[in-house]
């Protein structure tokens, strides 16, 4: 039955599937101490997250394409490719769940798993310095997804022995590109680099708003310069999504994606607008910049006042 799930994976779109054991993500976990992921540690072990033997555990681990995005328009914010294709990477990893179930297997939707080390154990790519997975023809820009399924593992399940992943060529083009100089020959410093500051703005340094650029969700600055990804096609934003990320829109009513979770707040787009449009040199932004400086949000009200005087 296991290739019952295989072939649900890759009619979905998935391009390569493969089974693992439910062992213990022991290197995962050594990896995250000390740094903010620390705090996820719980779900490094498959048995306590599903309830389940080790024994009665296979995860299965699938990649699908995550193109990169080339050719913003002027005028608009820019999106990390992850976020552009989360809706659609939630809905296929559903309907996969789906298809599971109607196979007759006991599945845990949206097992909390490390994704990537799951994926490394499967073989399905390899560790970068900037902390994501390079995988053979895909690069990074990739989506990852995992089923955790009660049933045995089959016999060309992988297990731990393959979780020390040999990494990529180190190259450093990731580490030289950082705007945030957080990716060093140890690896990637998540505490300090510029998605991390998305999830906590009020910890971002003013001397730091220029780094920004106009980002607004995610950078995938190290993606872009990384050799494996030199071959990956790049494809163009949508009309509508350029539409939704036209500074003037983000500043006045943001509307991008319900999706998006903690990010999907008024405030938080705007904030990050303020930001672009200076970097951009949006003088003509300027009144609806103004028109922030007293609001409600700390963070927008300190950002908005700092780009005014800047944009005078």
């Amino acid at each position: 039955m296991s290739s019952s799930i295989l072939n649900a994976a890759l009619k979905l779109g998935y391009v390569k599937a493969a089974p693992i054991t439910g062992h213990p993500f022991e290197v995962w976990l050594s990896r995250v101490k000390g740094t903010n992921l620390e705090g996820f540690a719980f779900m490094y072990d498959p048995a306590t997250v599903s309830g389940w033997p080790i024994d009665e555990i296979t995860i299965w681990v699938a990649i699908a394409p995550s193109p990169p995005l080339a050719g913003w328009p002027e005028g608009c914010g820019e999106m990390g490719a992850h976020y552009v294709s989360l809706q659609a990477s939630r809905t296929r990893r559903t309907a996969w769940e789906d298809a599971a179930i109607e196979m007759g297997y006991k599945i845990i939707r949206d097992a909390f798993l490390p994704e990537r080390a799951a994926a490394i154990r499967a073989g399905l790519g390899v560790h970068g310095l900037n902390g994501l997975m390079i995988a053979p023809d895909y690069g990074s820009f990739i989506d990852i997804s995992i089923l955790l399924v009660k049933t045995a593992p089959p016999q060309n399940a992988r297990g731990p022995e393959y979780d020390l992943s040999p990494g990529c060529n180190k190259c450093r083009n990731c580490i030289c590109a950082c705007p945030k100089g957080a990716i060093s020959e140890n690896g990637v410093d998540t505490q300090i680099c510029l998605r991390s500051y998305m999830s906590k703005p009020d910890q971002l340094p003013k001397e730091d708003y220029p780094k920004m650029g106009r980002r607004i969700i995610g950078c995938d600055t190290c993606q872009h310069v990384c050799p494996s990804n030199t071959a990956v096609k790049q494809v163009q934003p949508s009309e509508d999504l350029a539409n939704r990320l036209k500074l003037e829109t983000l500043l006045t009513n943001p509307d991008v994606c319900p999706i998006l979770g903690k990010w999907n707040k008024p405030a938080y787009f705007k904030s990050q607008a303020v930001l672009a449009a200076v970097n951009t040199g949006r003088k003509d932004l300027l009144p609806l910049i103004e028109a922030l400086v007293d609001d409600e949000d700390a963070i927008l009200s300190e950002r908005a006042k700092w780009a005014a005087d800047q944009l005078q």
